[in-house]
């Protein structure tokens, strides 16, 4: 079954990556990112760390209607945490939300 989280940013100034730790790996848990949902702006980059690694640098612009979903296939193993937020190339931008789509199998 899917489940998804989400986070509100209130504000992202230019030059500036904003994260939140945004899902965790659980013993006995097998959770898998599988989809990323953010809005369809320009100048505002998608980014998810799995741990310190950097796995998703994406622009929000190229997500459409047509095509709102990032697909993923991310593991998380116990103990690992992943950070998801957005970076502002130029100008400000205001109450952006991200999501991620995640299953779990015990």
């Amino acid at each position: 079954m899917l489940k998804w989280k989400k986070h509100n940013f209130a504000s992202i100034g230019a030059g500036v990556e904003d994260l939140t730790d945004i899902l965790a790996g659980m013993s006995g848990k097998n959770r898998i990112i599988k989809f990323v949902s953010a809005p369809t702006t320009a100048n505002l980059f998608i980014r998810v760390y799995r741990d310190a690694e950097q796995f998703v640098d994406f622009e929000c612009a190229k997500l459409t209607s047509a095509a709102p979903l990032l697909p993923m296939d991310l593991p998380l193993a116990e103990g690992q945490l992943c950070k998801a937020g957005f970076y502002v190339s130029t100008g400000t931008i205001t109450n952006s939300m991200f999501a991620i789509g995640y299953e779990e199998a015990s």
